[in-house]
């Protein structure tokens, strides 16, 4: 009987042990579980960091990249533009503008730049309706009389230019031809796109067929001479000047006692370089455009007279365009003159003082000036009789100015 009880305290023994050993090993493989999960957890956690951080280099790298498209390059800008702007239109009904002009592009100066908004804001306005074809460098023509016989016999539509080359086909823009007559830019701006600007633009269509669409600002025109500063009056005489081939310029600056000649711009630069003539008279940012400042000593702030610039059409070819295109025409020319003026006003303090890098620089003072004026006042009657009197008169009378 003891040998069967002591068996069975034995047998129950056995159970119990196998059962601490089962609760062991349960606990042994839990805990190795956690472990596990804790390890495999880890990189996890390492890697959510990682992720944030590939993320913020990423969207730093888009920024760089908007940031470089944004910081376009001027020439990159303006290549844009005119890609823009000459867009070839499929319609068939399309209205074809052949635009030309003397410069090189419609990037350099501020008025080109004027011009160009005047284009962009059309092709906006008008989209495949239009098609414009720009040729630069007086491809299609380089005298007043190809110009103005291309817009006359519809070569081309459009075109800008000087005002003050018309003179040999009309007078309407000789009351400005006067030298001292007006001595701001920006009384020039608003008389030309005031009353003053009407009646001389009615008088260059009455003459010509040709009509203004809109006027910008090239700036008042100064002198540069290879001899010496020119500060008083007395400092032009025996100075050899070319100018314009206008007579009424080239009349009212030889009152100052120098010897005007007439050269082509497209000879200047050479014809200063080797001493032909001793200076020129140009605003500023043409001066700057075209290096004359590399081959003259002086540049003079003498503000003789305001060089201005038209954008024009045929009358005859205005005329038979729709309401459409005529309004579109009236809404770019408003448009460019506002961003012109925005334009001539930022670049004239740049333009001088890169100038002054170059050439030196004398400014007048407006007592210096009355004394230029007070010797070209010498010579207004017989400029006025030359362009003729009643019309001087009207012209002046609109500019709020008198004789």
């Amino acid at each position: 009987m003891k040998k069967v009880i002591s068996l069975a305290l034995v047998s129950a023994m056995a159970v119990s042990m196998v059962a601490c050993a089962g609760k062991a090993q349960n606990v042994e493989t839990t805990a190795a579980a956690t472990t596990a999960a804790a390890t495999t957890a880890a990189p996890a956690a390492t890697e959510a960091p990682k992720a944030e951080e590939t993320k913020a280099e990423e969207s730093k790298a888009e920024e760089t990249t908007a940031a470089a498209a944004e910081e376009k390059t001027p020439e990159a800008e303006n290549q844009e533009i005119m890609d823009f702007i000459l867009a070839p239109s499929d319609n068939p009904d399309k209205v074809l503008i052949k635009y030309t002009d003397q410069a090189a592009d419609l990037f350099g100066q501020s008025y080109l730049r004027g011009n160009r908004e005047f284009l962009r804001i059309l092709k906006e306005e008008l989209g495949d309706k239009i098609q414009i074809e720009y040729y630069p460098n007086g491809t299609l023509g380089n005298s007043v009389e190809a110009l103005v016989g291309g817009l006359q016999t519809d070569t081309f539509q459009m075109m800008d230019y000087a005002i003050g080359s018309y003179a040999s086909y009309t007078n309407a823009f000789q009351p400005l031809d006067i030298p001292y007559l007006v001595t701001s830019s920006d009384d020039a701006f608003e008389q030309l796109n005031g009353k003053a600007g009407e009646i001389m633009g009615a008088k260059l269509t009455a003459d010509t067929g040709i009509m203004p669409i809109f006027y910008n600002i090239i700036g008042m025109r100064q002198m540069t001479n290879s001899k010496r500063p020119i500060k008083t009056p007395e400092d032009l005489k025996g100075l050899k000047l070319r100018t314009q081939s206008n007579s009424i310029q080239m009349d009212g600056l030889a009152a100052f006692g120098c010897s005007i000649q007439s050269i082509p711009f497209t000879e200047l630069f050479t014809a200063l370089q080797q001493g032909v003539v001793d200076g020129q008279e140009n605003p500023i940012e043409t001066i700057y455009a075209y290096q004359f400042a590399d081959v003259q000593k002086y540049l003079s702030l003498t503000n003789h007279l305001c060089g201005a610039n038209a954008v024009v059409c045929s009358q005859a070819w205005y005329d038979k365009q729709s309401d459409e295109v005529k309004a579109a025409i009236a809404k770019a020319a408003e448009g460019a003159i506002a961003y012109s003026k925005t334009e001539f006003d930022a670049s004239q303090d740049e333009t001088l003082e890169e100038l002054k890098k170059i050439i030196e620089v004398n400014e007048l003072s407006a007592e210096d000036l009355a004394a230029f004026q007070e010797v070209a006042k010498t010579a207004w009657p017989k400029l006025a009789e030359d362009i003729g009197a009643d019309y001087v008169n009207e012209v002046l009378a609109a500019l709020g100015l008198s004789m």
